[in-house]
């Protein structure tokens, strides 16, 4: 064990950008962190608030080239297990027992993370993040370009991560976010695995790449097939999945994100079809808040990442053909309630009586809310100049 140690610019992209998409791709399937024929449009010089210019995203891929791959086996601590390809990590906000003289075992200080998890000898969350990284810029380099050179490469990483015997990861999360003294993992460090969502999406851009080959498809494809069985079947999978915070809706996003991509739909459509009444009914005040988020040291920022989830899902299943947009409860809340409460906050136009302990940032949900506009066709809901 390891101690010490946005407004968008609207631009027309329509015929022309899904016209340029379909001729790489084959189809013009959607992704669910990205608004794929926008970032063909970037591709072709339009602006977007959303992406980088076609320039910079072509800078970001070209030095990703040159970075070494962040091996899951590279780290020297060996988890309980005795397998390096296990993934680890410690818990977020568990810091040392500063009254006792080995520190253990940990104690929480909620909202307040601990650098310690950082440290690549003994944990596997850093790595992950420049992996996904890694992967993200060159699929984008790739997918305004058209250079053969970055999904290469950014297949090369996949491969490393998920099909190569010496150096994949194994497909499960039992000893994700342990806390020292205490565990050697646990159901909450499942959370730790949503980045993975941006990976199958850089994926879905490289197809058409002479290097991601149907066999390599396959393969990846196969361990997210894995992966999915261990959430839906393991001791600590279905632990996460009974949580009612931001654990438990973003337990149910990658499942579904993981399950569609893998092809297994029905496993993505059971999954969303349960959410009104599991999750929102739950979740959601009648006012649209979320008091089990608002109750922690960064309300503001559980909020709005328990709402990405939530538009997560409703993106997934509008490829599957469920509606979660526009789903209601029993008692009438839906995912609109929720947004129309948080979004005056998130574009500053309010502020939350109780303040987050850290800064927090509404990028990533406005883009969510960017793409679910898509489906809403709200002018509210994107962000104002």
């Amino acid at each position: 064990m390891c101690l010490g140690k946005m407004k968008r610019n609207w631009i027309l992209v329509g015929v022309v950008a899904l016209t340029i998409l379909m001729g790489q791709t084959g189809q013009a399937s959607e992704g669910i962190w990205i608004d794929r024929a926008e970032l063909q449009a970037v591709g072709q010089g339009m602006a977007s608030s959303f992406y980088p210019s076609k320039e910079k995203l072509i800078r970001y891929a070209e030095k990703r080239l040159k970075q070494p791959i962040p091996l899951i086996t590279d780290k020297e601590t060996v988890p309980e297990s005795g397998d390096k390809h296990d993934y680890t990590s410690l818990a977020t906000y568990y810091w040392p027992d500063q009254s006792k003289p080995d520190g253990l075992p940990y104690v929480q200080h909620d909202g307040l993370a601990n650098p310690e998890r950082n440290d690549e000898s003994c944990y596997d969350i850093k790595r992950m993040q420049r992996m996904m990284d890694q992967i993200r810029d060159l699929a984008r380099g790739y997918a305004v370009s058209g250079q053969q050179e970055y999904a290469d490469r950014a297949v090369e990483i996949a491969s490393a991560w998920f099909i190569n015997p010496e150096t994949r990861m194994n497909p499960n999360l039992e000893h994700a976010q342990l806390v020292p003294g205490r565990n050697d993992g646990r159901s909450t460090g499942i959370i730790d695995t949503v980045s993975l969502i941006d990976v199958v999406d850089s994926l879905n851009l490289l197809q058409g790449a002479e290097a991601y080959t149907p066999e390599r498809q396959k393969a990846v494809k196969a361990w997210f097939r894995d992966y999915t069985d261990w959430l839906l079947h393991s001791e600590k999978g279905q632990k996460e999945g009974q949580a009612r915070n931001n654990h438990g809706i973003w337990y149910d996003a990658q499942v579904a994100v993981y399950a569609q991509f893998a092809g297994q739909p029905a496993i993505a459509r059971k999954i969303i079809k349960a959410v009104p009444e599991k999750r929102l009914a739950k979740q959601i005040a009648a006012d649209g808040s979320m008091p089990l988020e608002l109750a922690r040291t960064r309300p503001m920022n559980y909020s709005l990442y328990v709402l990405r989830a939530y538009l997560t899902l409703a993106r997934v299943g509008s490829q599957i053909g469920v509606d979660l947009y526009d789903a209601r409860t029993a008692r009438g809340q839906g995912l609109t309630d929720a947004i129309d409460f948080i979004l005056p906050y998130a574009e500053g136009k309010a502020v939350l009586p109780k303040k987050d302990i850290v800064e927090w940032k509404p990028g990533s949900f406005l883009m969510a809310l960017h793409l679910a506009n898509q489906h809403y066709q709200r002018k509210d809901y994107e962000p104002q100049p």
